[in-house]
C-alpha cells in the first residue's frame, strides 16, 4: 500500500482527549497489550500529530506519529502498528518467519507465499490454530525477532495447513523500507535474539563470512528482549565487520542490515553434487524417454508433472520447484520448450498442455532414471474417485456505488459478498439506523444514503421500499463475480459468471454425429482421464483436440449426451446448473 508515494492532505497536532480514545482503540485492536505499553506508544505529553494522507491508489489513511514516527495506521477503521511500533512490540501480532532473501521480493511488492514459511519442527494443524483469516500479523527474518513488515493473513491457519503449505500466507500492507517507513526517521531494525536458537544455526554463524554477518555475526545478544529504536540504532554497527561502511535502507537494497547468513537449509543442497535444476531436467528427461507416450499427448502440464516426472525422482529427494531457480513448473517447461523438447500451448488462464514431443532429442539417447528412482512399468493413473470438484461461490462485488454502505465495516473497492452477507449488511444498517417502519414491518425507510444507492432517475418521490426490493436494487448495483476454490489450493475470484461445461452434437461427413465436451479443464478435470473413463465405459471412439476457438475440448463418436450428463453429476460431482447444452440428448423412443 506504501510502496509508491503518498500526498500527505493534513497534519494536526492530537489533543489530549483523543490521545485516550486513540488508545483505547488501540487496547480493543490488541487485547494482550498492557495499559503501561498503550500509554507508552501514545504517550500523554510527547509530541503527536495526525496525518490523512492519501496512497497512490487513492485510499485514505490516518497515520500516528509520535516525534514524527509512524507508529500506528487507520485503514477504513482497522488499526496496524507501524514496524517502529513493532520493534519496541514484537510480540504484540501473530509472527510469521522467512528467510532474508526473501525481504527483496517483499520491498518489490509481493506477498509473502507459504513456502517461504519457516517452521521449526514438523507442520501439524496446531501450528496455525490461533491465526484467522484477515487477522493483523508480522513477519520477521530468520536470526532476528524485529518485524520488517505488517500485514494480513491470507486465510486461517487450518487452511494453511490443509493447502500444505501452499499459496499466499500474508497480505502485505506496509514494511521497512516503504513510504511510510521513510515518513518516519528511517531508523533500521534492532537486533532482538530469537526466543528458541538453533544451535546448529548459531556455529554456523561463527564460521560465515561476508556482508551476511551484519545480524548473526554478533555472539552477544542484547540483554532485554526488546528495545526501543533509539536503544537498538548503535547495535547495528557492532554486527559489521571492521572497514565495512553502513549501508542506507532503501526499497532496492538487497544486502541490509537486518540481513543475516540464514538461508542455510538452501545452500545444503537436496541432492548432494547435483542441483534442483539438474535433478528437474533430468526427470523430465526421464518422463519423455521412459513414460509419457504419443498417444497420450495432449496432457495437462500438471498431469505430466505429477503421472510421469515425479515417480522418476529418487525416494531419498523430493522434487520442489520453489527451490529450484525457474519457482513454477510453467517457467520451467517454458525453458523446455526452447531447449526443442516439447510444445507447450494455454488453454484459459493458468491452465496448459503439452501438445507436442520428442522423443528424438538428441540429449535424450543416453538419458537413464537416477538411481533410487521408484519407476513403475506402467504409469500411475489418478483415479477418477479421487477427483474433487471445485467449490464454486457466486458473488457479489463493492463498487463505488455501495462502498459507503459497507465502508464501516472495513470493505473496500473489489470486496466479495454473498448475498445472504448482503442481506445481513441491509439488516444490520437498518437496526442501526432505525429505518425499518412501524406500522408497516415489511417497509424500510430510505435514509439520504441509502435513496442515493438504489433509487433511479425520476424516483425521487419513492420513500420507502420492502425488505426483498431493497436488498435486489442493491445487488443491482454490484458487479457479479464467483469464488472458485480447488482442494489445496487458495480460493480465485474472477469477475462474471462461471462458464459452464457445454455439450454439443455436430453433424459430420456421411450422416455421422459427434459429441463435443468443452470447459472441462475449467473445473480442474484432466481431459484425457475424461476421455479414457468414456472410451471404456461404452466402447466407443473418443479423442482430445483442439476446437476452432483454440480450446481443448473431448470429441466423442455419436450422441453420447446423456451418457456424458449423467457422467459428469453423477462420478465428478459437477452441479446441472453448470452444464450447457442436456436438453440436447437424444429423445427415448414411446413403447
Amino acid at each position: 500500500m506504501f510502496l509508491k508515494p503518498f500526498r500527505v492532505k493534513s497534519q494536526t497536532s492530537i489533543k489530549g482527549s483523543d490521545r485516550k480514545k486513540v488508545r483505547s482503540t488501540l487496547q480493543q485492536s490488541f487485547p494482550t497489550l498492557s495499559p503501561e505499553a498503550a500509554s507508552d506508544i501514545i504517550p500523554n505529553k510527547t509530541e503527536m500529530t495526525t496525518a490523512k494522507i492519501s496512497t497512490h491508489s487513492g485510499v485514505n489513511v490516518l497515520v500516528y506519529c509520535v516525534e514524527k514516527n509512524p507508529v500506528l495506521i487507520d485503514v477504513d477503521g482497522v488499526v496496524y502498528p507501524s514496524v517502529y511500533t513493532l520493534w519496541k512490540y514484537p510480540d504484540l501480532l501473530p509472527v510469521f518467519r522467512t528467510h532474508s532473501n526473501v525481504f527483496s521480493r517483499l520491498a518489490g511488492g509481493a506477498d509473502l507465499m507459504l513456502p517461504g514459511v519457516v517452521v521449526e519442527g514438523e507442520i501439524t494443524p496446531k501450528t496455525f490454530a490461533h491465526i484467522s483469516k484477515g487477522e493483523v500479523c508480522s513477519i520477521s527474518l530468520v536470526g532476528n525477532r524485529s518485524p520488517i513488515a505488517v500485514g494480513t493473513a491470507a486465510m486461517s491457519g487450518s487452511d494453511m495447513f490443509d493447502s500444505a503449505m501452499r499459496g499466499k500466507g500474508v497480505h502485505v500492507l506496509h514494511m521497512v523500507g516503504d513510504e511510510l517507513w521513510a515518513f518516519g526517521d528511517k531508523s533500521k531494525p534492532p537486533l532482538l535474539p530469537e526466543k528458541v536458537e538453533d544451535p546448529d544455526t548459531s556455529a554456523a554463524d561463527e564460521s560465515s563470512n561476508g556482508d551476511t554477518g551484519q545480524i548473526e555475526g554478533s555472539q552477544s545478544p542484547p540483554q532485554e528482549p526488546s528495545m526501543s529504536g533509539e536503544e537498538a540504532g548503535p547495535i547495528q554497527g557492532a554486527e559489521e565487520d571492521p572497514g565495512e561502511e553502513e549501508e542506507d535502507l532503501t526499497v532496492s537494497t538487497e544486502k541490509m542490515s537486518l540481513e543475516e547468513d540464514v538461508p542455510k537449509e538452501e545452500s545444503v543442497d537436496p541432492s548432494p553434487g547435483e542441483s534442483m535444476d539438474d535433478l528437474f531436467k533430468l526427470c523430465f528427461q526421464c518422463a519423455l524417454k521412459k513414460s509419457l507416450k504419443p498417444t497420450e499427448l495432449p496432457v495437462l502440464t500438471s498431469a505430466f508433472y505429477k503421472l510421469h516426472m515425479v515417480k522418476f525422482c529418487p525416494s531419498d529427494k523430493h522434487l520442489d520447484v520453489k527451490k529450484s531457480s525457474y519457482k513454477k513448473l510453467s517457467k520451467f517447461l517454458k525453458e523446455m520448450e526452447k531447449e526443442g523438447y516439447i510444445k507447450v500451448k494455454e488453454l484459459s488462464k493458468g491452465v496448459e498442455s503439452i501438445t507436442e514431443m520428442k522423443k528424438d532429442h538428441p540429449e535424450l539417447r543416453h538419458i537413464s532414471p537416477p538411481e533410487g528412482a521408484t519407476v513403475m512399468e506402467k504409469p500411475a493413473e489418478a483415479p477418477i474417485s479421487q477427483y474433487h470438484p471445485p467449490r464454486i461461490t457466486e458473488m457479489l462485488s463493492v463498487n463505488a456505488a455501495v462502498l459507503p454502505l459497507v465502508k464501516d465495516l472495513g470493505m473496500q473497492k473489489g470486496s466479495a459478498v454473498t448475498g445472504s452477507e448482503l442481506r445481513n449488511i441491509v439488516n444490520e444498517y437498518v437496526r442501526k439506523n432505525n429505518l425499518q417502519n412501524e406500522k408497516n414491518k415489511s417497509k424500510v425507510t430510505l435514509d439520504p444514503m441509502l435513496a442515493s444507492i438504489v433509487l433511479n432517475k425520476g424516483e425521487n418521490d419513492i420513500t420507502q421500499l420492502s425488505w426483498e426490493d431493497l436488498t435486489s436494487r442493491l445487488a443491482g448495483k454490484m458487479q457479479n463475480v464467483f469464488k472458485v476454490e480447488f482442494p489445496g489450493q487458495p480460493p480465485i475470484i474472477r469477475k462474471g459468471k462461471m462458464e459452464e461445461i457445454t455439450l454439443n452434437v455436430l453433424q459430420r461427413g456421411s450422416n455421422k454425429k459427434v459429441t463435443t465436451v468443452d470447459n472441462l479443464d475449467v473445473f480442474g478435470m484432466d481431459l484425457k482421464e475424461f476421455a479414457h473413463e468414456i472410451q471404456i465405459s461404452i466402447q466407443c471412439s473418443c479423442t482430445v483436440s483442439q476446437s476452432s476457438s483454440n480450446k481443448m475440448q473431448v470429441v466423442i463418436q455419436g450422441n453420447q449426451i446423456a451418457f456424458v450428463a449423467e457422467l459428469l453429476t453423477g462420478k465428478y460431482r459437477i452441479p446441472k446448473k453448470y452444464i450447457k447444452g442436456l436438453e440436447k440428448a437424444p429423445k427415448g423412443k414411446r413403447k
